[in-house]
């Protein structure tokens, strides 16, 4: 295993085909722990089970390449959300794209950056030198 720890942008979400403006958009947060990082995805609300979903698609834009493919059932953790783990994943840009019982495709825009390291030294400089840090909750 390869671990590539760039942050990840949300570029954009949105739905396409038919009944996009009626089918509800995706909610989406980037998490990211020391060597290891998740795409939450959490599916519209609606009246349909994760089981009434079809396939999902991740597909790297730039080369085209099919990342993964699976039926939506087998990917949700609970009722509708859905963790993507991308630790691995490369620089780049990608697509999800989840096809929804009523027709349409939700679909999630993102770019994984080129990890930056950051030394001990720029570490420390970056830590507050007094006392602000407990005003913040720390």
């Amino acid at each position: 295993m390869t671990i590539h720890n760039g942050i990840i942008e949300i570029k954009k979400i949105e739905n396409q085909g038919h009944n996009a403006d009626k089918i509800g958009l995706l909610i989406v947060q980037f998490v990211h722990y020391p060597d290891c990082q998740q795409l939450q995805v959490w599916l519209p609300k609606s009246n349909y089970l994760n089981t009434d979903y079809g396939n999902y698609q991740i597909i790297k834009q730039d080369t085209q390449t099919l990342i993964e493919s699976n039926l939506i059932s087998n990917a949700i953790s609970g009722g509708r959300q859905m963790l993507i783990d991308t630790i691995e994943y490369v620089t780049g840009t990608y697509l999800l794209a989840i096809e929804h019982p009523e027709g349409g495709t939700l679909c999630l825009y993102f770019q994984k950056n080129p990890e930056i390291h950051i030394t001990e030294e720029e570490k420390k400089q970056a830590l507050p030198r007094d006392d602000s840090w407990r005003l913040m909750g720390w």
